[in-house]
């Protein structure tokens, strides 16, 4: 962990309030198993800051949370799993593999949401699921990468994030990033983003809101 980065970053998050540490606290009980946040940060980057902040006021809830706060050439898997050149990115790791879910940007606003359901069904009680999804999802060969883009005051971004976030889970073969889409320039030029939720897998765009049946149908 870089100690610069410890020491810059405060654990106090302006994005969790009494209130909402209180609910995530109790949310967090939930958790069985350990689980690992990497994030990887630019220590001259407000949105950095704010990103460090906030993990580190939720790895602190609860025990099993496990909080890596890095800089990029600091752990070589972090660089190759996760999407460096769109920093702040927070990955998700279990038991030193990365399970295939991560945040490109602050998970605020409604975002949390999606973040939280990622970190309980990663590290919280097993779910059962649609026996079609996971025959389909056990047909994938190749790795499929979902790139979310939302808006964090969006309404109907949350959901589909949180569904390529579970298909991720479940598979090997899929991987799943929310990007807050404003703070990347880039991706806004090259895929003219114009509202969101706007999909990405590979180079293909899908817009609209997308459930985990409909997000199964269009990988390979």
């Amino acid at each position: 962990m870089s100690q610069k980065l410890t020491e810059q970053i405060p654990s106090e998050s302006r994005l969790i309030d009494a209130e909402l540490k209180k609910n995530l606290e109790t949310i967090f009980e939930r958790l069985e198993r350990p689980l690992c946040l990497k994030a990887v940060l630019d220590s001259n980057q407000r949105e950095s800051a704010e990103m460090g902040a906030f993990l580190k006021a939720v790895s602190e809830l609860n025990p099993l949370l496990e909080l890596q706060l890095l800089e990029k050439g600091e752990d070589v898997q972090a660089d190759q799993a996760l999407d460096i050149e769109h920093l702040p990115v927070t990955g998700l790791f279990q038991e030193g593999r990365y399970l295939g879910v991560s945040f490109c940007g602050v998970p605020g606003g409604r975002e949390i949401n999606s973040f939280v359901s990622a970190v309980l069904n990663a590290a919280g009680p097993k779910k059962e699921y649609d026996e079609k999804i996971l025959k389909k999802l056990g047909k994938l060969k190749k790795k499929n990468v979902i790139r979310v883009c939302v808006s964090l005051s969006c309404h109907h971004c949350q959901s589909v994030v949180t569904a390529g976030q579970t298909l991720a889970l479940l598979s090997p073969n899929v991987e799943c990033a929310m990007i807050d889409a404003r703070l990347y320039p880039d991706l806004i030029e090259k895929y003219q983003l114009s509202r969101v939720p706007a999909v990405l897998i590979g180079e293909a765009l899908y817009m609209g809101e997308k459930d985990m049946g409909e997000l199964l149908a269009l990988l390979r």
